[in-house]
């Protein structure tokens, strides 16, 4: 157990970055407590059982830029479950029309706009459209730019609406014009000045990440890892508690530290790590409320032998007006590790939709992946179903990660999206 020679710190929220704070204070001899208000640890790195099978509840894959993930994952002894996913290309389903998307792009930029499978999409005109961002001037762009206007100016709407809308709406649960550069990646802005455009940043950006496929999976799935942290947080000497809800942290009546009000009565810290939906750590810090965003994922096992071609790759990103669904991976078919545990003709699917703060939406799941996949789906075929909701999680930008003397914001308190992100912020924490 690492030394007691630090202050008491408590960890608001048990998902990925509060177990990584956790588990880093720890390590450091701080005393540290984690406080969760559900009943299990990992959050949106967390699993669920399926018709036998325990499967990823929230994110089933990691962005391999920077290869901080990988880094951790060998760090905590994973290093050989680390897996690759198979290099089937997702389809785009738009009103009227189904296309696999280019083999190379960073979050649906082009990275070769002549590229066949590039012109396939948007025609000799659409692709040549996208080349324009090679030649034009960049030195008005600012950090605030929203991808929106700034793909549509220099890539073309074409391009915008047919490869970028698909894959970061599928991914942020926003449209373009609500996403800014640098909440999607930190220095985006100042690399497309610097580099001369999109395309030219986005290609920096992907050689930048480890050989091979953008995404990496753990066999067993991600889940792994969240608890793979939390048994290290625990061998440093970190407590952590679940079931316990924090409802509000104010200064002590001392002056000196931070009094918690939890549903097991208060307990006093030196020193605070909200690491909570972004949401609910303004209601704690006493500023002014934002909308909360939900986002429900369906996990299905299904008896779909037609499913055995995966005649839509790894899976399918959705334009509005198609499905109530807004994305779904066919994971059997992305994970051969996963393909390995089932019987032939059996398929493991996940849908993802934006939601109202507890709308069911499973019963839409069936209809839906029949859609996107282009097969005959029933209730008959479903051998398992379960769905999570989730605080969405899209990139924000926040003004400060420590509002205050001893609070500190981590993961999406601090506006980070995605297993990458978030560990990558961890790496590079100060928690003086």
């Amino acid at each position: 157990m690492a030394s007691r020679t630090g202050r008491t710190w408590v960890v608001i929220g048990g998902g990925i970055a509060g177990l990584l704070a956790a588990r880093r204070l720890a390590g450091a001899g701080h005393a540290v407590t984690l406080l969760e208000r559900d009943d299990a640890l990992g959050g949106r790195v967390s699993s669920v059982d399926v018709a036998g099978l325990t499967l990823d509840a929230g994110a089933e894959s990691f962005a391999t830029r920077g290869d901080v993930v990988q880094r951790l994952c060998e760090e905590l002894g994973l290093g050989d479950l680390v897996a690759e996913p198979t290099t089937s290309p997702a389809w785009v389903i738009s009103p009227g029309r189904a296309y696999p998307l280019p083999a190379t792009g960073w979050l649906g930029i082009p990275l070769r706009p002549l590229a066949a499978d590039v012109r396939r999409v948007l025609g000799w005109w659409g692709a040549m459209r996208a080349c324009a961002d090679l030649v034009l001037p960049t030195g008005s762009i600012g950090d605030d730019a929203t991808v929106g206007s700034l793909a549509a100016a220099r890539l073309g709407r074409r391009a915008a609406d047919r490869l970028l809308a698909p894959v970061m709406s599928g991914v942020y649960s926003r449209p373009l014009d609500d996403l800014r550069l640098d909440a999607i990646a930190p220095g985006l802005a100042a690399d497309v000045r610097e580099r001369g455009g999109l395309i030219r940043a986005a290609r920096s950006r992907r050689s930048l990440g480890a050989p091979g496929s953008a995404v990496r999976g753990i066999v067993g799935g991600v889940s792994v890892l969240a608890r793979a942290v939390a048994a290290d947080a625990e061998r440093r000497g970190a407590v952590l508690r679940t079931g316990v809800e924090v409802t509000g942290v104010e200064r002590a009546v001392s002056g000196a530290g931070w009094r918690l009000s939890t549903s097991e009565g208060p307990l006093d810290a030196d020193g605070v790590v909200l690491a909570v939906p972004r949401h609910v750590a303004v209601r704690l810090l006493n500023e002014e409320p934002e909308e909360a965003r939900h986002v429900a994922i369906v996990i299905m096992v299904v008896d779909a032998p037609a499913l055995d071609a995966a005649p839509r790759g790894t899976g399918v990103l959705v334009r509005p007006g198609v499905t109530r669904a807004k994305a779904l991976t066919h994971a059997s078919a992305k994970w051969p590790w996963l393909a390995a545990m089932l019987p032939p003709g059996r398929h493991v699917v996940r849908l993802s939709y934006a939601v109202t703060p507890g709308e069911g939406v499973t019963d839409h799941a069936v209809v839906d992946a029949a859609l996107l996949l282009g097969v005959r789906l029933t209730d008959e075929d479903v051998v398992g179903i379960a769905s999570r909701e989730w605080p969405d999680a899209s990139p924000a930008s926040v003004a400060s990660r420590q509002p205050m003397k001893g609070v500190h914001l981590v993961g999406s308190a601090a506006g980070l999206s995605g297993l990458a992100a978030i560990v990558a912020a961890d790496a590079a924490s100060d928690f003086s």
